[in-house]
């Protein structure tokens, strides 16, 4: 048997004291399809030899233009059972990383497909277990099924891509495991109460978020008793009458991304798309700064990222720190970043994130619909307009600039898979 279970409390203290990262897969949940009517068209445990690997699978040698990674034979390998996709940093085929492509040679349509597997733990990185057809995109029918792009440490991307004529893309859908925000207007609306008032003529949110980051209100309040009022008030509930700071401060940002998207739109009171901060695409750290006539209390802060896209909200902002300025450097405020969020909302017995347990990425692929699941659950369901063709199944890491920091933190990590299942109708 290639797994063997941890007691509770030593898995809990590897996990979260000493963060070390096993070979073995946890025990969790163990996949396959959703009702009855299925038969298992095939199976990879990653159990075999490399020479057997070999003879399954198709490998990509050479440069990657539209990544920051070439991809290579040598970046896999197998490790007890676990089929292990190295990021690398080195300089080959023109790109200054190395990481790795393969794809079964066996191919499919339709059915249930699942992968076990954990996330490179680093930022910066692309975990990805996905179908694409092998047409010339000069033919009609070239489609791509993105069942997870991952991203590192909590981030679930289901895509569709038409690859034939003009290219496009299905609306990609994101799913957040953990603390990661779910969409909903409650995590849109980031709200600090300080443990001990501080005292500070500036104030300044830092974000470090690989998409441009987008900011609609950006609040500051004195202490006060009675309490603060709410990121989003409900007008039908009273709210404490507190000044919000931040309206009369002076405020500057490291960038923006046009003329009407200035940094003054985060404290106009206005809570609108038209009215709000984005920053510039290239810029990073991206910075919005508050700057006070002199020192002032602070004991509340708020801010609300992103935008309403419907019924939720879209672009939120995920990496991020408030500091204040003490009179000689930028020092950050205890609890007011994004890791506190975290920390107030996770099961404390939840693994921490999505590179350091491994979990099933499932996919329903059938003639009327596309169907994802995380862990079983359902995630997203569209209509199936283009695929209905054959494809084999891939598995690949790649270094991208837009899943976040690309940091020498990644030279080394890898993208573990436990196994790879697919299972078709019964005739």
């Amino acid at each position: 048997m290639k797994r063997v279970a941890l007691p509770v409390a030593l898995s809990i203290l590897v996990l979260f004291t000493a963060r070390l990262v096993s070979a073995e897969p946890d025990q969790e949940y163990t996949g396959g399809p959703p009702g009855t009517g299925w038969q298992l068209a095939f199976e990879e445990q990653f159990d075999g030899t490399d020479t057997g690997l070999d003879g399954r699978w198709h490998f990509q040698n050479g440069p990657s233009g539209h990544i920051l990674s070439s991809r290579w034979r040598d970046n896999v390998l197998l490790d007890n059972g676990i089929l292990k996709m190295i990021a690398r940093k080195e300089h080959r085929a023109g790109q200054d990383w190395t990481a790795a492509n393969l794809w079964t040679k066996e191919q499919f349509k339709y059915g249930y497909f699942e992968c076990r597997y954990r996330y490179a733990p680093a930022t910066g990185t692309n975990n990805s277990f996905w179908l694409m057809s092998h047409k010339p995109s000069t033919e009609p029918g070239r489609f791509e099924i993105d069942i997870n792009e991952g991203h590192y440490p909590y981030e679930v991307n289901m895509n569709l891509h038409q690859h034939s004529g003009t290219h496009w893309a299905k609306g990609g859908r994101w799913y957040y495991y953990g603390s990661g925000p779910d969409g909903s207007q409650d995590e849109a609306g980031f709200h600090f109460v300080l443990d001990k008032p501080l005292v500070t003529s500036k104030l300044r949110l830092v974000s470090r978020d690989a998409d441009i980051v987008r900011i609609m209100e950006l609040r500051a309040f004195p202490p006060n008793e009675q309490g603060y009022p709410s990121a989003f008030p409900n007008p039908k509930e009273a709210q404490p009458d507190v000044p919000n700071l931040a309206a009369s401060a002076t405020v500057q940002a490291s960038s923006q991304l046009n003329d009407t998207l200035g940094p003054e739109n985060a404290i106009d009171g206005v809570l609108s798309t038209k009215s709000r901060w984005v920053s510039a695409r290239d810029d990073n750290p991206r910075v919005l700064a508050l700057s006070f006539d002199s020192p002032t209390e602070i004991g509340c802060l708020q801010f609300i990222s992103g935008w309403l896209d419907g019924d939720k909200w879209r672009g939120i902002v995920r990496d991020f720190q408030f500091e204040y300025w003490d009179g000689t450097v930028w020092r950050p405020i205890p609890k007011a970043h994004a890791s506190a969020v975290g920390e107030l909302q996770r099961d404390p017995n939840a693994p921490p994130d999505l590179g350091h347990s491994f979990h099933v990425y499932g996919l329903e692929w059938n003639e009327e619909e596309l169907i994802y699941y995380f862990d079983g659950q359902e995630i997203r369901r569209i209509e199936n307009e283009i695929c209905h063709g054959i494809s084999p199944v891939r598995l690949s890491l790649a270094i991208i600039r837009w899943a976040g920091p690309v940091t020498d933190d990644i030279d080394g990590k890898s993208m573990d898979v436990d196994w790879v299942r697919v299972w078709q109708r019964t005739p």
